[in-house]
């Protein structure tokens, strides 16, 4: 893989004139660090560097009353594009359920046509009162957000195997209402809760959200 030069130390004057020539070497080291390995690649070093950090994003509240307009078009219930995956690790340890929103890659821009502001809502369904409901905070404008939020159920392991965990994508918007994005439903009978599992899952329509 490419490497980067360094070692140079230049004034503030210079900034400018340095910062031009080693473009194309920036350039290069990117272009090599892409192509590398699948480990590499799509690490979580590299995902978590290349999208907004947590810290510097502005949060966003998405329980504020909201003026609400005239929705999107949508068919049959569902917005025009639904896609991207995303990335959950989870476990059960010390009679808690706990699931790790890592990134979601490559969704689709909102149907006004800019990135969205995204966050990840997670419920154990079926869930009539929404007792279950969890979400994240929203990263702005951003079709690759990288989260890395922790999201728990303390609940009896019994009790959690007999539910299917929904988690669905959806960009906040504070004059409409929010777009869904995609979602995927995963019966956590068929995992095994005592290990922890970490899996990339593709978005796609969800006949309720």
């Amino acid at each position: 893989m490419c490497v980067l030069p360094s070692g140079i130390h230049v004034g503030r004057s210079n900034v400018k004139v340095v910062a031009e020539r080693r473009l194309p070497e920036i350039r290069q080291f990117l272009i090599s660090l892409f192509n590398s390995a699948d480990e590499i690649a799509h690490s979580d070093l590299v995902y978590t560097f290349f999208h907004p950090l947590l810290r510097d994003q502005q949060e966003a509240d998405i329980n504020s009353a909201k003026v609400k307009g005239t929705p999107a078009p949508m068919e049959d219930g569902q917005p025009p594009q639904v896609g991207g995956k995303i990335k959950i690790s989870m476990q059960y340890h010390r009679d808690t359920l706990i699931v790790m929103i890592h990134h979601v890659l490559s969704l689709p821009n909102t149907p006004g046509g800019q990135p969205p502001n995204t966050y990840v809502k997670v419920y154990l369904k079926p869930d009539s009162s929404k007792a279950t409901k969890r979400k994240t905070k929203v990263v702005r404008k951003n079709c690759n957000p990288s989260f890395m939020e922790t999201l728990e159920y303390r609940l009896p392991l019994e009790y959690i195997q007999k539910k299917v965990l929904q988690v669905t994508i959806w960009s906040h918007d504070s004059l409409q209402e929010n777009a869904f994005l995609g979602g995927v439903e995963l019966p956590l009978a068929e995992i095994d809760l005592r290990r922890e599992t970490i899996q990339w899952y593709q978005l796609g329509y969800l006949s309720r959200v």
